[in-house]
């Protein structure tokens, strides 16, 4: 789409059924369906570059797809993980120039968020409060038994960042899944910590945005916030963007929650609160509700129950 008119530039069949986010690497962009295809595109033309089948997931829960393909170099990393016992958990290597399988990794628990990329392969976390590191091959590098379950995985610099129900944040080191240290939180993390090369900030159900010193984990600053953080912070330019409320899927029993209210928050990386943008009423939420926030590059869009909404650039960084 244009990034300012939001004019469609091009358009691809994935295949019918749930989608999967897309994963973006290399001037790709890849997704999967629960129809049970795979499809990878070149993003700049549009043109499929390869499609391939997945294994049998069409009569899987719609968590089968929840989490985006990862860009691993020359493979990508295929998250496939339900929510029931319908489907077996696992994670797909492919290669990123044909789509040919290179492994599959079976899962002893369902994925409880994103696994994140390493220089050297991926950190997955478990419902069952178990972290795994996976190298290129697939093959297990660590196991790490954390009591709880986990957020999706952010990672930077040999160190994994992730919040666990136990009300902390953790910091792992990716070689060898040893705690470097952890920061106290007061309930668990729906969302994936943003790690900078100072700071890791970090949302959570505690109605709280957070910010760690990497090197530490001291807690730096804080800002309490109007309901749970269900997407970000997100980094743009030198600010900070986070959505609390909408509707959110939370895995495991919980299911599809709708938080209200539902507002934008953005802030200087100190700690600042720049600007607080109210999110209930507006015309697009007629009949829905907003339901993702995503950066990319330095524009911020909400994903709605009916449509798709740039947010103007000046509402976040006054230009």
């Amino acid at each position: 789409m244009d990034i300012q008119t939001g004019e469609s530039t091009w358009t691809v069949t994935v295949a019918k059924g749930e989608k999967s986010p897309i994963g973006v690497g290399d001037g790709r962009a890849y997704a999967i369906s629960k129809a049970e295809t795979m499809v990878a595109v070149d993003a700049s033309t549009g043109d499929t570059v390869w499609q391939r089948p997945l294994a049998p997931i069409d009569d899987a829960d719609p968590g089968v797809v929840e989490f985006a393909p990862i860009p691993l170099g020359d493979q990508i990393v295929v998250p496939i993980s339900g929510t029931e016992d319908d489907v077996p958990d696992q994670l797909v290597g492919v290669a990123r120039a044909d789509g040919e399988t290179l492994f599959t990794h079976p899962l002893p628990a369902s994925l409880s968020g994103a696994p994140g990329a390493t220089s050297g392969g991926v950190i997955a976390p478990l419902v069952d409060g178990r972290v795994l590191s996976l190298d290129r091959t697939g093959t297990v590098e660590w196991t790490r038994k954390l009591g709880a379950a986990l957020s999706a995985v952010g990672a930077a610099d040999g160190t994994a960042y992730l919040g666990a129900a136990t009300e902390e944040l953790l910091a792992l080191d990716t070689a060898s899944g040893s705690v470097a240290w952890r920061g106290s939180l007061a309930n668990t993390v729906f969302t994936r910590p943003l790690v900078t090369e100072e700071r890791v900030y970090v949302g959570g159900a505690d109605y709280t945005l957070r910010a760690f010193d990497v090197a530490s984990g001291q807690q730096v600053w804080r800002d309490d916030l109007g309901n749970a953080v269900t997407h970000g912070p997100m980094q743009v330019g030198d600010r900070l963007v986070t959505l609390v409320g909408g509707t959110h899927r939370i895995r495991g029993p919980s299911g599809t929650i709708p938080f209200s209210p539902t507002v934008l928050y953005i802030h200087e990386q100190d700690g600042t609160r720049v600007r607080t943008i109210p999110l209930e009423g507006r015309p697009f939420e007629d009949g829905g509700s907003v339901e993702w926030a995503h950066a990319a590059g330095e524009t911020v869009y909400l994903g709605h129950t009916f449509g798709l909404t740039r947010v103007a650039p000046e509402a976040i960084n006054d230009a």
